[in-house]
């Protein structure tokens, strides 16, 4: 049994597919493992470290050389042999087309943020069949023709005909425009221009006149722990007045979680209710939050801080999830404003930090942070209440002055209460005045003082929850002069990351918003 030739086009096109199509499920499957923590059991055969941009790059390739062999297909009448092998790989082949066109055109929808669940579910089962189809495709001709089948690879039958060559160039071109085009793309927002003397309260209402007027963008980010189906819509409009700029942000939320790590007194004692902290990636008990990434550097998929897997840095601890770290390569400095429904909002602020070079490793701390750090701070910090953490037992700092301080929080309904401890209706820890029922829960976060101040207090925030949805308002300087802030000017990236009671389970979007000021700050 002999296979026939394909002519040197097929034989490169076929070569260059498949080192493109094993680069991009390897990568989309690392992407995978963030949210579907099932493939972390493949994390050792995965790459790691920054995947984004590999797995963006070899998709635009692949949907490249899909036009390239369509159109090879076309202009040229390939003639093969009929018997029922032929019959069985040409049905196969027809199913790899629908398979590979569906994970395109998902692949595409999702990178410009166009795609509802449904799509992204389907891009990720339609990775899932084009691992089925090389088995069958591949497997197939092996079955049928042995190691003969090699020789349709990587022997072709004759040199470049003038069309084939013409189609070779023009897959060239292709390649060249799509990744010079897909490298440009953004979303843009334009910045609203307000007076000086216009006043803007920063209380999540969002109800002055100039947010009627400014320009609103709207995007699906997807990923997260807890949101229906792992998405939430985000919608983001910027003003500025010459001096600041304010922000209003909302996105979809069913539920608002405010039960960040209570505590719970138990047979044993009190413990942390958790149920992924431990590792440092708690998605139950935990409170809602947002991030905004302010960049200079606008390249898709994170501005290059996202690494991925359980230990991109070699000479650096592993990280406890197996998620990956956020880090920069080339030494600048992204901020990163975290802003968090129950540790911040109180104090009107989102805490002003940022992402870097990775950081050195620090002994005793259990948690090694990469590149995500915090600006300094002169005075101000929340911090939780417990002396040391352990999953079994952990001892409270302080206890309520009256028992009766406790009791709202024992109801099913705690959405109106603040989940912070109001220090001086507390008093410090003795083992004699802990005699509270088994059951009892108690609030995790105490303040030192009312809110920070200094550098990690530059960001002003406040937000509120209504009908399932959180308004969030927040205002910096253009330029804080901090080397740790990223000025706000003509040209500037944003990302922007929603949690549902998760600490570190957010949503993401590949494409950066580019923010676009009508006077140039």
């Amino acid at each position: 049994m002999s296979v026939y030739k394909g002519n040197l086009f097929w034989v490169l096109l076929h070569l260059g597919a498949i080192l493109i199509v094993f680069i991009n499920l390897l990568t989309g499957l690392r992407i995978a493992s963030v949210s579907r923590p099932a493939w972390q059991a493949l994390s050792p055969v995965l790459p790691q470290g920054l995947i984004h941009p590999l797995h963006f790059t070899s998709g635009i390739l692949l949907v490249v050389l899909l036009i390239g062999y369509v159109g090879w297909r076309l202009l040229t009448r390939e003639q093969r042999p009929k018997n029922r092998a032929v019959d069985f790989h040409r049905l196969v082949i027809r199913l790899g087309y629908l398979i590979f066109f569906g994970a395109m055109l998902s692949g595409l929808l999702s990178y410009f943020s166009l795609a509802p669940a449904l799509v992204v579910a389907f891009h990720y089962y339609c990775a899932l069949g084009i691992i089925g189809y090389l088995l069958l495709h591949g497997g197939g001709y092996f079955v049928h023709y042995g190691w003969a089948a090699l020789k349709r690879i990587l022997w072709p039958s004759r040199q470049l005909s003038p069309v084939s060559l013409g189609l070779f160039v023009l897959t060239f071109l292709l390649a060249g425009l799509g990744l010079q085009a897909t490298d440009k793309a953004v979303h843009v927002l334009n910045v609203t221009k307000v007076p000086l003397s216009e006043l803007i309260h920063i209380d999540g209402k969002a109800d002055e006149a100039v947010w009627q007027q400014a320009q609103t963008l709207d995007l699906l980010t997807q990923g997260g722990a807890n949101f229906d189906n792992g998405q939430t819509r985000v919608r983001v409009q910027v003003v500025e007045n010459g001096v600041e700029a304010f922000f209003h942000i909302s996105w979809d939320d069913p539920t608002k979680s405010l039960k960040h790590l209570p505590l719970l007194k138990t047979e044993t004692g009190w413990q942390v209710e958790q149920q992924g902290f431990y590792n440092f990636d708690e998605t139950r008990h935990y409170e809602d939050k947002l991030a905004v990434m302010v960049s200079n550097q606008c390249q898709a998929g994170g501005a290059g801080t996202v690494h991925l897997g359980p230990k991109p840095l070699q000479d650096k601890p592993a990280n406890w999830h197996g998620k990956g770290y956020h880090y920069s390569q080339d030494g600048a400095i992204r901020d990163l404003w975290h802003w968090k429904a129950v540790r911040t909002n109180n104090m009107i602020l989102a805490d002003d930090n940022y992402i870097g070079p990775p950081d050195k490793i620090r002994p005793g701390s259990r948690r090694y942070s990469a590149g995500y750090l915090q600006d300094g701070k002169e005075s101000g910090a929340y911090v939780m209440n417990w002396a040391w953490y352990k999953p079994g037992q952990v001892v409270p700092k302080r206890l309520p002055k009256s028992p009766e301080l406790l009791t709202p929080y024992q109801q099913e309904n705690t959405d109106s209460l603040s989940w912070v401890i109001p220090w001086f209706d507390y008093q410090p820890y003795q083992a004699e005045n802990d005699n509270y029922p088994i059951g009892t829960r108690m609030p995790s976060v105490m303040y030192r003082s009312n809110r920070f101040e200094g550098d990690r207090a530059d960001v002003r925030a406040f937000a509120r929850w209504h009908q399932g949805r959180w308004s969030l308002e927040l205002s910096r300087k253009l330029d804080t002069g901090s080397r740790y802030d990223v000025p706000l000017r003509h040209g500037v990236c944003l990302w922007v990351s929603a949690f549902d009671q998760s600490q570190v389970a957010h949503t993401r979007h590949a494409l950066p918003i580019q923010l676009e000021f009508t006077e140039a700050s």
